[in-house]
């Protein structure tokens, strides 16, 4: 029964996306940038659609929403695929993130979002486009980004004195997104992040955490990509000996104005301040895989 409510919940879902897509005009920035994998003339050689949305997989791609477009996105992670028992995974919904990402401006966007585990955890964000490559006579070799985050964890924690510490409840979270088009199919991205919390779980452990992200697209088709992400959390845990290294590959899928996103990760979060360290100590070439996917909608304002 349970399986047959989540198999329901997605063709709800993916028949209102799929209604969008029909209602709303396809006049769409960023979208008519991804049919064009060479240089735009009308921005002073700018490089375009390094790629194919703002996110890489579970991270923070050098993309950002145009200027009065709204980006909508929602994205499930479900448990483990092993066995036909829970059908490879999908009988259980580990997770769900829901995200808005507005344009300010061409270069400045705003966002806000909502991940189901483990922490009940909204999210603001901020991702400001620094510098953007070019080609002709003045070359700018890379693209570079600031991507800041506050999460704010909203469960019930125990002891009762702890679940009162309001600022106990805040992480930070900052990046800095280097990214080369190397070509027509393949994109390059380095993302080293800092993760700042402002209360750990265990006494031991370090407020402050180190994490260098890399990854990468190669595209198939204008429409198909392969995407990897893998991000290597810096030895800063003292208090307990896991791996805490994110790995991340799959598809994207861009049809006018959807990009859909299918994805197998050893992660279980879904926002920055989780699965940049990934605490589950899942091994990802120890089978610990999950499935998940996204789907994003872009809507003009």
């Amino acid at each position: 029964m349970k399986s047959l409510q989540n198999f329901n919940t997605l063709v709800l879902l993916l028949s209102f996306l799929f209604f969008f897509n029909t209602s709303f005009s396809q006049d769409d920035d960023l979208f008519n940038e991804l049919d064009n994998i060479t240089i735009n003339k009308k921005t002073n050689n700018e490089v375009i659609a390094t790629f194919k949305s703002t996110r890489l997989l579970l991270g923070q791609s050098i993309e950002r929403v145009r200027k009065g477009q709204l980006h909508f996105r929602v994205s499930h992670v479900f448990s483990k695929i092993k066995g036909i028992d829970n059908f490879f995974g999908l009988d259980n919904l580990n997770n769900m993130h829901l995200s808005f990402e507005y344009g300010l401006t061409n270069y400045i966007q705003f966002g806000l979002a909502r991940s189901n585990k483990p922490d009940k955890t909204y999210s603001g964000n901020l991702k400001l486009s620094l510098l953007r490559q070019k080609s002709g006579k003045r070359k700018t070799p890379l693209s570079i980004s600031y991507y800041g985050n506050v999460d704010y964890k909203s469960r019930n924690y125990a002891p009762e004195e702890r679940d009162k510490n309001f600022e106990g409840r805040i992480d930070y979270i900052n990046q800095i997104l280097f990214s080369r088009k190397m070509g027509d199919h393949l994109s390059l991205q380095l993302s080293p992040t800092w993760v700042h919390r402002n209360l750990t779980e265990e006494i031991d452990d370090p407020n402050e955490i180190y994490s260098i992200g890399v990854g990468g697209r190669y595209l198939l088709s204008g429409s198909i990509s392969v995407n990897m992400e893998y991000f290597y959390t810096l030895p800063t845990f003292d208090s307990y000996d896991i791996k805490k290294d994110t790995f991340s590959i799959g598809l994207d899928i861009e049809t006018g104005g959807h990009v859909f996103q299918l994805f197998f990760t050893n992660a279980f979060a879904l926002h920055p301040g989780k699965f940049a360290i990934n605490q589950s100590g899942d091994f990802f070439t120890n089978r610990d895989i999950n499935f998940g996917f996204s789907l994003l909608r872009t809507f003009k304002i």
